[in-house]
């Protein structure tokens, strides 16, 4: 299923994050396990914050979700070795 902005505006702020948060815990699991599952995870949760980005009730957190996703970014790319749970934590 493709998420649009339409499909994701039904859901509050808190929501949106927490699908977030749903996505960076699946890369938590596999990020030592399965390459491949991992940047999935990432990959949707960057989706998401690519598509929040267009919603207007974030207008005042723009730039909180773009520093979010410049660090699933360099986990995406391999930047990154640490834990991903720590943005998880972030949340």
């Amino acid at each position: 299923m493709t998420i649009t902005l339409e499909y994701l505006k039904k859901f509050s702020k808190s929501h949106q994050l927490m699908m977030i948060g749903a996505e960076l815990e699946r890369a938590r699991v596999w990020q030592r396990k399965d390459e491949e599952n991992f940047k999935g995870a990432i990959s949707r949760a960057l989706e998401l914050i690519d598509i929040m980005l267009h919603d207007m009730r974030w207008l005042g957190q723009i730039a909180m979700l773009l520093g979010l996703r410049n660090e699933l970014s360099s986990y995406y790319i391999g930047d990154k070795q640490s834990d991903i749970s720590k943005l998880y934590q972030a949340l």
